[in-house]
């Protein structure tokens, strides 16, 4: 802390010395205010001055940086652990026949029917694992990893009148490149309830990606992708800002990692649950170090086809 003296008062370095006692009184006084001092000391030569004080303090910022850096990598004292499983279908359950049948009378027949189209709201693998079923958390817990972003963009693609993938879990941030493999032009429509929706055409053929979005801020539901030209095409993305989500593969089994460890709940969605919740709330404990393995159950009768 510097001391700088003013109003015309002049001191050498001697008397200034000599008279460091004097001063220190002083600066105390005009601290203190009340405190019982209230005399001004005499200098000499008759006259009485109250000096100018003002004060330098040590530059804060420069301090802070002296200070040992502190790690915001919580994950670091994190405990850790896994979460995976399948998703089973129970109860009576019936596969869905083709949505079209190849050669059927739809729009674009030589494109939209050159195969058959099958029905995605329920597909059933061995054993009724369920495909397609989204299994993630509404937010980062305590101590989760970040959401590292993918550089290269997700490639969304479209042949003969299908969406692909069908499902799947966009990270935030991530830049979503449009495709179309078929020789007829196709519209791109998302329904998000954050988002701003994009709706626009995809011209035949377009393998570069002219259309493209991003993903700005999460949903807490997946949202649905539509064509506005053929009307049975449907996909589902949801967009995340975390690590912490999956969607079963065609046996039905998705895989969680890196999750702190500790009672989790996750929600659990598909498409043909009426409502959309298999789960709304369904209550994981992870332990540290371990892989928690768990069957979930999607009773039939949850089902609005």
């Amino acid at each position: 802390m510097g001391i700088f003296l003013s109003s015309g008062l002049q001191l050498s370095l001697s008397g200034l010395n000599a008279m460091n006692k004097t001063v220190s009184m002083t600066v105390m006084c005009l601290l203190l205010g009340s405190a019982g001092c209230s005399d001004v000391p005499d200098f000499g030569g008759g006259a009485s001055v109250v000096p100018d004080v003002s004060y330098v303090v040590e530059d804060a910022t420069a301090s802070a940086s002296d200070a040992p850096a502190v790690s915001s990598d919580s994950s670091a004292t994190i405990s850790l652990g896994s979460f995976t499983g399948k998703v089973v279908m129970t109860g009576d359950v019936k596969i869905l026949p083709p949505l079209y049948k190849q050669g059927a009378e739809i729009k674009d027949p030589t494109v939209c029917a050159a195969v058959d189209v099958p029905d995605e709201r329920l597909v059933l693998g061995e054993a009724n694992a369920v495909r397609g079923v989204f299994i993630y958390l509404n937010k980062s817990p305590k101590g989760g990893k970040a959401l590292v972003t993918p550089a290269e963009p997700y490639k969304f693609d479209q042949k003969n009148c299908r969406f692909f993938p069908h499902c799947d879990i966009i990270p935030v941030g991530q830049e979503v490149q449009v495709l179309n493999d078929d020789t007829i032009t196709h519209n791109t429509h998302t329904n998000p309830l954050k988002n701003p929706s994009v709706n626009a055409g995809v011209p035949p053929g377009d393998r570069e990606g002219k259309l493209s979005f991003i993903y700005r801020k999460t949903e807490s539901v997946p949202l649905s992708i539509t064509c506005d030209y053929h009307t049975w095409m449907k996909a589902y993305q949801l967009p995340v800002d975390h690590p912490y989500a999956a969607v079963t593969d065609e046996t039905g089994s998705f895989t969680i990692k890196d999750l702190p460890a500790g009672k989790h709940s996750f929600v659990v969605w598909h498409e043909a649950a009426n409502g959309g919740f298999v789960e709304r709330k369904l209550l994981v404990e992870i332990l540290s170090g371990e892989t928690t393995k768990m069957q979930i159950d999607y009773p039939s009768d949850r089902l609005k086809l």
